[in-house]
C-alpha cells in the first residue's frame, strides 16, 4: 500500500507526501498545520536546490508526518559544500520568518501569525547541534573542515550531539512531550550510532 501521494516535480525532483502527515489536521489547527507543510517543504527546496546548484543530483523531496527530507548521496558531498547545503534550510526558515512579520503588518491575518511561529521553532530546533540536524551536520563539517582529522571531527561533533540529546530528553521529560521525549530518544540513538556504539 502505497502511503506517498505526488504533489509536483521542482526543477525535475518530485514531490511526495506521506499520508501520514494529515493527521497532523486532527492534532493541531488546519492553519498551523497548513503553515507547518509550507514552511518544511520550502525547508526542503531550500535543501534541494542549494544541492542543485552545486552539481549534486537529489531523487526526490519527501514530506512525512513531522519531518521532510531531500534525499541526496550524502556521502558524496564534499564537506566544503555541505555547509551552505544544510544551511540553506534554516535560512528559508528565516526570511519565511521576515516575510511573515512583513505581511503581519501589512494585512494582520491569522496565517502569519502562524507562519512566523512554526517557522520560528523550525529555524531554532534545526540549528541544535545535533546529528542528523541541521546544526549537527554543519557542526561536523565546520570541525572536519579546520581539524582536517575527519575521525576526530565525527567523534567530536557526536559527543556534543549525545550531550544536547541528553539534555532535550530531561527537557522534554519536565515539559511532559511524549512527541519531544520520542524524537529525543532518537537524536540519543543517532549519537550513538555516531560515536559506534550500537548500529542502525
Amino acid at each position: 500500500m502505497n502511503l506517498q501521494i505526488k504533489l509536483f516535480n521542482f526543477r525535475g525532483i518530485p514531490v511526495h507526501l506521506s499520508l501520514w502527515f494529515l493527521l497532523l489536521f486532527f492534532w493541531m489547527s488546519p492553519l498551523i498545520t497548513i503553515s507547518v507543510f509550507i514552511s518544511i517543504l520550502l525547508h526542503e527546496i531550500g535543501h534541494a536546490y542549494t544541492a542543485q546548484k552545486r552539481g549534486y543530483s537529489v531523487s526526490g523531496i519527501e514530506i512525512g508526518l513531522f519531518i521532510g527530507q531531500a534525499n541526496m548521496d550524502i556521502d558524496s558531498i564534499r564537506e566544503r559544500d555541505m555547509i551552505p547545503i544544510v544551511a540553506a534550510g534554516p535560512l528559508v526558515n528565516l526570511m519565511l520568518m521576515s516575510l511573515s512579520v512583513i505581511g503581519y503588518l501589512s494585512f494582520p491575518h491569522q496565517f502569519f501569525n502562524s507562519m512566523y511561529i512554526v517557522n520560528f521553532f523550525l529555524l531554532i530546533f534545526n540549528i541544535i547541534p545535533i546529528f542528523p540536524l541541521d546544526g549537527g551536520r554543519i557542526l561536523r563539517s565546520i570541525l572536519i573542515l579546520n581539524t582536517k582529522n575527519r575521525e576526530k571531527s565525527v567523534q567530536i561533533s557526536a559527543w556534543i550531539s549525545l550531550l544536547f540529546s541528553c539534555m532535550l530528553v530531561v527537557f522534554y521529560l519536565f515539559s511532559f512531550s511524549l512527541i519531544g521525549i520520542i524524537f529525543s530518544i532518537l537524536f540519543v540513538a543517532y549519537s550513538m550510532k555516531e560515536l559506534g556504539w550500537i548500529k542502525m
